[in-house]
């Protein structure tokens, strides 16, 4: 009888240890998982919670505690638990066919990104898209001519001036250019130059702004020599990018406005529009979702593409988002709420063509800005 006892007691406290081991390990576990979040906003982890909806976040909280349930019109609508577990375990939505074929066929995975304001013809099948290149191609010199600069338009003296500069232009992707200013390029991934290419917008912009008597800045750094001198790849860009920006904003606290200008790889048919008999090159957004000043930088784009669709509803493409499963997620947004990732024409777009939009757009942009001013006191 005792030794029944002895041996009992002896399962007891073994029981006992290995339910504390346990919730030590459990803690532990949690803790570096919430670590991992914090510290380097884990790529994976944000792809396993991206799997679950938000409706599955409220069937956890509705089996957790009754309180949070939201009804019956919910439960009856709403899908069953294993069609959310599924879909959780798997990525694949059964009330949606589609996400099937997004996630088998590699090709398709462009169908998941978000468009938030469609532009007129914007769909799934003209969206936008991002070459990807190695550091060699990014840094060959094909034999470029500076091109012949466009006139700028006349302009009268500015009616008000600002004290110092506060647009910031940079270009995460510098080395993008366009197949008519490289002499025998044909092909998307040959409209690379560091010495001709997106920055000649960017300087355009900036001689416009200041027309407008808004100081500005056009950074001129050449992001793919610096990832080069870095042993970065491509993927690194925007983190370059960053160091250039942080930079200067820290030299100067008055530069607020962040412009980084691209342009997309897609070909003439979709980057292009004729308003009035002349061709301009059409402009899209990108918003990174993943920062905290996403619906502020989301207000200011929708703001510009507003006024960007009351000169012309076909203009631009619209607005779209990205999250870190579909790009950097942030692109420096998080440094201004008035941050913009403006894409201007594609790899087929002439330079008069950029200019007209450029102009265009500059106008939008300094009357926006003049009006903030105003409401500013």
């Amino acid at each position: 009888m005792r030794q029944a006892i002895y041996i009992k007691s002896i399962n007891l406290k073994r029981v006992t240890a290995s339910v504390f081991v346990g919730i030590v390990l459990l803690f532990l576990v949690a803790s570096l998982f919430v670590t991992s979040m914090k510290n380097t906003k884990s790529y994976y982890i944000h792809q396993w919670f991206e799997k679950m909806s938000y409706e599955g976040f409220i069937k956890a909280f509705e089996y957790e505690n009754g309180h949070f349930k939201l009804g019956n019109e919910l439960s009856k609508s709403g899908q069953p638990i294993s069609n959310i577990l599924f879909s959780f375990i798997t990525n694949i939505r059964l009330y949606d066919p589609k996400s099937l074929l997004v996630h088998e066929i590699s090709s398709m995975t462009k169908f998941e990104n978000n468009i938030l304001v469609a532009g007129e013809g914007t769909d799934f099948t003209n969206l936008p898209i991002e070459s990807s290149l190695t550091i060699h191609e990014i840094n060959q010199n094909p034999d470029v001519k500076d091109p012949v600069n466009e006139p700028m338009k006349p302009s009268k003296p500015p009616s008000k001036t600002t004290d110092g500069n506060v647009f910031f232009i940079y270009h995460s992707h510098s080395w993008e250019s366009f197949l008519p200013l490289i002499p025998g390029a044909k092909t998307p991934n040959q409209a690379s130059s560091p010495k001709v290419n997106v920055s000649l917008l960017g300087e355009r912009l900036k001689k416009n702004l200041e027309a407008a008597g808004i100081g500005a800045v056009d950074d001129k750094t050449n992001i793919g020599n610096e990832l080069s001198k870095r042993d970065w790849t491509w993927g690194s860009s925007y983190k370059m990018s960053r160091l250039v920006v942080q930079e200067a904003i820290t030299q100067d606290q008055n530069l607020d406005y962040l412009i980084d200008i691209h342009r997309d790889d897609q070909r003439r048919k979709v980057t292009t529009i004729d308003i009035d008999g002349e061709k301009y090159a059409k402009l899209y957004f990108v918003v990174g979702v993943e920062n905290k000043n996403y619906k502020k930088n989301l207000e200011f784009a929708k703001a510009i593409n507003n006024e960007i669709k009351k000169v012309n509803k076909g203009l631009s493409r619209g607005i779209y988002s990205k999250n870190y499963k579909q790009g950097n997620g942030v692109y420096n947004q998080d440094l201004s709420p008035n941050s913009l990732l403006i894409e201007v024409g594609g790899v087929d777009n002439t330079l008069p063509e950029l200019y007209r939009t450029i102009d265009l757009l500059s106008d939008i942009l300094s009357e926006y800005y003049w009006k903030a001013e105003k409401g500013n006191g």
